[in-house]
């Protein structure tokens, strides 16, 4: 009997590139929507301008960075998937790190990689008990 992990790393795929396009859509879409809703909001007066240019500046910065983190974690997640997750391999590393991205996901309210990632996770670490058991088998 053969235990394959390929419902896993699909999952994993998509999880990665799911932050990815996340991390895309904060950056271009929400991050150039606060840029135009601050700049627009100016009512000509110097020092508001100036205010206002500079919290866009530290409200842009955030926005950029918190968009490359969700792109980073895709990038892992998708090496995770092609290069950790193997059919015979029990490695517990690899079910706790989606189970600590899907605490994460909910901690910035992203349900869609919650979802993803937990599911992954408990699969994992389910089939990590499976193959372990097959193991001592044969």
């Amino acid at each position: 009997m053969n235990i394959t992990r390929k419902f896993e790393k699909i999952i994993v795929y998509t999880l990665g590139v799911w932050q990815i396009i996340d991390g895309l859509i904060t950056i271009l879409f929400y991050g150039m929507h606060q840029k135009n809703r601050i700049m627009n909001s100016s009512d000509g007066i110097l020092e508001q301008n100036h205010a206002l240019e500079s919290i866009f500046g530290s409200i842009f910065n955030f926005i950029t960075i918190f968009g490359l983190f969700l792109i980073g974690m895709g990038l892992i997640n998708m090496v995770v998937a092609k290069n950790h997750i193997k059919d015979t391999r029990v490695n517990y590393k690899v079910g706790f790190w989606l189970l600590l991205v899907g605490l994460l996901s909910y901690f910035i309210m992203d349900i869609l990689s919650m979802i993803l990632s937990l599911s992954a996770g408990v699969i994992y670490l389910a089939k990590n008990k499976s193959i372990q058991m097959l193991n001592n088998q044969q």
